[in-house]
């Protein structure tokens, strides 16, 4: 168990390092511009459900355009504290690789002027460092929405258990309905013989009157 314990560990820290940002070019309203690009080891809607998550949260609403999602006047502590037009994008690896992902980051200083290593070098790279560490931050919303899901599975599994032990309340008291009724039932099949045997008798003595 330890060392299934150290090699998960040995796995996310390779992962962690080996996930190192880049700055390429990228295609935006047909002009290229400098994004910090990363391969993150997440589906692209897991990523793009993270980071929508946790802007929400700081209060800043998305807003779709040309493939990506964009908020506008982001404050962002590993940014440098600035305020910028964020626009992230991220697309499957390939086809056979659905598991991983690639994130591309557009950042403006505003009116669609966007940042390049040569005039925002400290600006770029703070951004490099935020895209390095951002699968913590996906990761933390995957294991939420997990749990979340499993919650969801054990309430509904919950759920029908209590309904079927109210349902097995239910028949119970039907079988002692049935059972009392089977009871009462045979008493009044009893009650009917007797009947019956009182009224051959009576009609016996009747038939006896009428030979004499």
């Amino acid at each position: 168990m330890k060392k299934l314990v150290a090699f998960l560990l040995v796995c996310c820290m390779y992962l962690t390092a080996s996930a190192q940002s880049t700055i390429e070019k990228v295609n935006f309203q047909k002009t290229e511009h400098e994004a910090i690009v990363n391969e993150i080891p997440y589906p692209e809607k897991t990523i793009m459900n993270a980071i929508d998550n946790k802007m929400q949260q700081m209060g800043y609403k998305g807003k779709s355009s040309k493939g990506f999602t964009v908020y506008k006047a982001v404050r962002l502590v590993q940014l440098g504290g600035g305020e910028y037009d964020l626009y992230f994008s991220a697309e499957r690896k390939s086809k056979r690789n659905k598991d991983n992902s690639t994130l591309t980051l557009l950042i403006s200083t505003g009116n669609d002027v966007f940042a390049t290593a040569n005039d925002n070098a400290s600006l770029m790279d703070n951004a490099k460092i935020y895209l390095n560490g951002i699968t913590d931050m996906i990761a933390a919303y995957d294991l939420d929405q997990q749990v979340a899901a499993q919650i969801d599975v054990v309430d509904k599994a919950t759920k029908k258990y209590n309904s079927l032990v109210d349902d097995g309340k239910s028949l119970e008291k039907k079988k002692k309905d049935i059972e009392k009724d089977i009871e009462n039932n045979k008493k009044d099949q009893e009650k009917q013989m007797k009947e019956i045997e009182n009224q051959k008798s009576a009609l016996e003595a009747l038939k006896g009157k009428t030979k004499q």
